[in-house]
């Protein structure tokens, strides 16, 4: 026999031999002799307490993500005055976006629509970290306000897989210093 060959049946065979020895532990952890339990617990007293507490923490999760709601950080979380605005319209394969400089500090609102297809509307800084995203989606406008900090040229990236160019569906958008 090959010594190759050997060698692979050698441990084959060990591996084999493992995992049997492992069922066969596991097999007699969970088969034991001992009697079955002869308490007097009242089970069915104690799943009735278990849907008693589930009840009340989905009840408490349910407050918890009605209350929680207002903060989310989407939609119209900035006041309407003072605000830019910046229309956002996603075709195959590219952004058409007015006005496509914005000042610093002051909160922009993004009204994004597709044409076509989704579109995954994602903006990201230098340090290619991703600031905010949100779905374009066709007939329907969606919007995100969003407060750039610093000065600079962001990068508009496409998240949604639309199409064969859907990697060259880039663009930037300049961001002016504060007034």
């Amino acid at each position: 026999m090959n010594p190759t060959a050997y060698a692979i049946a050698v441990a084959y065979g060990a591996v084999s031999l493992v995992a049997v020895v492992g069922l066969l532990l596991i097999w007699r952890s969970t088969h034991s002799e001992r009697p079955r339990r002869t308490d007097t617990t009242d089970t069915a007293r104690l799943a009735h307490g278990e849907k008693a507490w589930f009840a009340i923490a989905v009840a408490a999760l349910g407050v918890l993500l009605l209350a929680t709601l207002p903060f989310i950080p989407y939609g119209d979380n900035a006041a309407g005055a003072g605000q830019q605005t910046v229309a956002v319209d996603g075709a195959q394969f590219a952004w058409t976006i007015t006005p496509r400089q914005v000042q610093a500090g002051v909160p922009v609102r993004f009204t994004v629509t597709a044409a076509d297809v989704n579109h995954g509307f994602a903006v990201y800084n230098d340090d290619n970290v991703m600031l905010f995203q949100i779905q374009a989606v066709p007939d329907h406008s969606s919007n995100i306000v969003y407060t750039f900090e610093e000065p600079g040229r962001y990068q508009v990236v496409c998240l949604e897989f639309c199409g064969v160019k859907h990697h060259e569906m880039l663009t930037t958008i300049t961001v002016g210093p504060p007034a």
